[in-house]
């Protein structure tokens, strides 16, 4: 009996124990939720954008409220979901402005807050042009309220840029290299191809997918696992998420009845689509498509054939590729490789020869299912943006609206033209050559512009730029 009471004792008592450890181990969870210790990070690389390091009590969800000196607008961060650890990010900030901000907490239906915090963002220095508002009417201020547009800088050093509508720089990420295209995603973030000067064409050495805290999502190097090849001009996710870009290609042909070689290289373009794991799925060649011998000039053209400067992956799975120096469009079938037509000058459709564009820029559809591309002009010297509806039955294209810019803004290369607002009534433009971004009517009439002090690519409305309020 007495051995039975001293082994329930030694039992009471290592439950007893265990039962302490725990209370001690929870402590903090067995308390009200408490925001322990806030920590402001400045980024050195970095101007408008700051890590808040949070710790809490106990395993909840947490985000920042953060604004301006003065302001009654709100801005948030993202949210932390289910950690005593919390990195949140400050990122759509203003250069030499002060700010406010305050931790939010919640955990089982319970809320803190932490008291409010102040900060001053420096002024930019890093690689980054100016931009400056010229002129905005009064009719489209209410539109342009809360709009952001993304854009780049292609030489070295380049950046990543979001402004605002008054032009004001809200977000970058400089690069040693040059940003040669930019675009952002579904998914919240900015894809882009980056390289050095001396690759031609818009081209780079590098994909890189980036978050809004300038963390790498989604990273590719040329002569790293499947990017055997460099890229240029163009890249994008599909609905599935895969990216792909346009590619160089070339392939060896005998010239030699046009005064070149037995084997002859001609270096064309083409379309590589790799998954979110960086394998490359399917790949596509101009080469194989066209005879290089059709070109009278195929030995001046050989180093740079056709030029292919767009290309826009379609909800049915096919592609569409632009082709500056054919003037022409084409839409590729993803399963066959095999072009299904040719739209633009000397193609499938019918079209009134004053509708031919020339080294067009941003074939993309629009949300009726037509087809828009900024014409550059190179005949003409008249840029614009046009839309056409292309019956696939009768083969004839018609316009559905022709902006045309005034010759001032003509710009020889580069350039995007897309529809603009709520209704899709207005254009947005980027041009190169004079360097102005422009939001027009549909009749020309300019409503805001823009003038930049880099060389920019190409210009694309952010329509979910800032995050909403998370809880």
């Amino acid at each position: 009996m007495i051995k039975k009471n001293k082994g329930y004792t030694i039992g009471l008592i290592v439950l007893i124990v265990a039962v302490i450890a725990v209370v001690i181990i929870k402590q903090d969870d067995l308390r009200p939720l408490r925001i322990k210790h806030i920590e402001l990070m400045k980024l050195p690389s970095n101007r408008l954008r700051f890590e808040i390091n949070v710790n809490t009590t106990k395993t909840c969800d947490s985000y920042l409220q953060y604004w301006k000196r003065g302001s009654h607008d709100t801005l948030y961060s993202a949210l932390s979901s289910a950690q005593k650890n919390h990195k949140l990010y400050i990122t759509a900030t203003e250069a030499r402005t002060k700010y406010y901000f305050r931790v939010l907490a919640k955990s089982n239906g319970h809320y803190v807050n932490s008291k409010t915090y102040n900060f001053e963002t420096q002024p930019i220095y890093q690689a980054t042009p100016y931009f400056t508002l010229e002129h905005c009417d009064s009719s489209l201020r209410d539109e342009l309220k809360n709009k952001y547009f993304l854009t780049q800088i292609l030489t070295e050093p380049g950046s990543l840029v979001i402004i605002d509508n008054k032009g004001e720089i809200v977000w970058y990420e400089p690069f040693q290299k040059g940003v040669k295209v930019t675009n952002w995603t579904k998914d919240k973030t900015i894809l882009c191809i980056v390289g050095p000067e001396k690759i031609p064409s818009s081209g780079g050495d590098e994909i890189l997918e980036l978050g809004l805290n300038g963390k790498a999502v989604f990273h590719l190097q040329k002569g790293k696992g499947d990017m055997d090849k460099l890229v240029h001009h163009e890249v994008r996710k599909d609905k599935d998420g895969n990216v792909y870009a346009l590619t160089f290609t070339k392939k060896i042909f005998d010239l030699s009845s046009v005064k070149g070689k037995v084997k002859d290289t001609v270096n064309g373009d083409g379309i590589v689509l790799f998954n979110k794991k960086g394998k490359k799925l399917w790949e596509w060649s101009v080469l194989d498509h066209l005879n290089p011998l059709g070109d009278p000039e195929i030995i001046k053209h050989k180093k740079d054939w056709v030029h292919g400067n767009a290309a826009y992956r379609l909800d049915d799975g096919n592609f569409l590729m632009s082709f500056r120096d054919l003037n022409q469009v084409w839409k590729i079938d993803f399963k066959t490789g095999k072009v299904l037509w040719k739209f633009g000058e000397k193609g499938d459709f019918k079209m009134d020869p004053k509708l031919y564009f020339h080294t067009q820029h941003y074939i993309h559809p629009t949300p009726q299912n037509n087809y828009m591309l900024l014409d550059n002009g190179d005949e003409t010297h008249i840029s614009r943006a046009m839309i056409f509806k292309l019956d696939t039955t009768k083969m004839a294209a018609d316009p559905v609206n022709v902006v045309t810019l005034p010759p001032e803004y003509y710009t020889t290369a580069k350039g995007s033209a897309a529809l603009f607002g709520k209704n899709g009534d207005k254009v947005l433009f980027c041009l190169t050559d004079p360097r102005a971004f422009l939001i027009t009517d549909m009749k020309g009439k300019i409503l805001w512009r823009i003038q930049v002090g880099g060389d920019p690519y190409r210009l694309e409305e952010i329509t979910d730029f800032l995050y909403q309020k998370p809880l």
